[in-house]
C-alpha cells in the first residue's frame, strides 16, 4: 500500500491537519504530513498565501522533495489547497507518484503535462472564490491524455477548507463524501 503523504494548506501544518491524517491512519493507511512551512502556522488564509509567495512556491516544493526524500517507492501525494498544488507538481514529476489527490486546490489553468498511469482525483465546493474556472478540467485533460485515470468531484456550497475539522469552512456531510471518495480512490491505486 503507498504511503499517503498530506500536505497543509496555507495555513500550515495546523492540528486539523493531524486530525484529517488520523482519520487516514485509522482506516489502515500509512500517512506523512510534512511541515513545510517549518513551524509557521496562520489562522488567515490571506496571511498564510502570503508567507508562500514570500517564501517561493518552488522553494515549498523543493522543501516536500527533500522530506519525502527517504521514503518508500510508492507514495500518492495529497494536499489541501495550496498542498494541493504542491501535490500536483509532486505527481507530475516524482517518479514513486502512484496517485494525486486534490483538496481544495490544484488544477493550473494552463495546460500541463502529466505522468502516464498517475491517476488523479479533484474535490472543490462549487462555488469556491478560490477555484480558477475551467483549471480541474485542464488537468483532468491532461491526466486522460498520459493516459491516466481521472475523477472531479464538487460538493454544494462556496465554502474552501470544507474538510478541515478545525476551521469555519468545514462541513461535516460534505467532509466525509470527500473522505469516503479519497478512501476509495487509496484502495484502487
Amino acid at each position: 500500500m503507498p504511503t499517503l503523504v498530506l500536505l497543509h494548506s496555507a495555513l500550515g501544518k495546523t492540528p486539523g491537519i493531524d486530525v484529517i491524517a488520523e482519520r487516514y491512519t485509522a482506516s489502515g493507511h500509512t500517512v506523512f504530513a510534512p511541515d513545510f512551512y517549518e513551524g509557521r502556522t496562520f489562522t488567515g488564509a490571506e496571511a498564510g498565501v502570503g508567507h508562500a509567495q514570500e517564501v517561493g512556491f518552488s522553494q515549498l516544493v523543493d522543501r516536500v522533495g527533500a522530506a519525502c526524500a527517504d521514503l518508500p517507492d510508492e507514495i500518492v501525494f495529497a494536499g489541501l489547497s495550496l498542498g494541493a498544488g504542491i501535490a500536483q507538481q509532486m505527481g507530475k514529476n516524482d517518479s514513486r507518484a502512484r496517485g494525486v489527490l486534490l483538496c481544495h486546490g490544484g488544477g493550473f489553468p494552463k495546460p500541463t503535462r502529466w505522468q502516464e498511469n498517475v491517476p488523479v482525483q479533484i474535490h472543490f465546493s462549487v462555488d469556491d472564490v478560490w477555484r480558477d474556472a475551467g483549471a480541474p478540467e485542464t488537468l483532468i485533460e491532461s491526466a486522460a491524455r498520459a493516459g491516466a485515470q481521472a475523477e472531479y468531484f464538487l460538493y454544494p456550497g462556496a465554502t474552501h477548507l470544507f474538510s478541515d475539522p478545525l476551521v469555519a469552512d468545514y462541513r461535516a456531510d460534505s467532509a466525509q463524501l470527500l473522505f469516503d471518495r479519497t478512501l476509495a480512490f487509496l484502495e484502487r491505486v
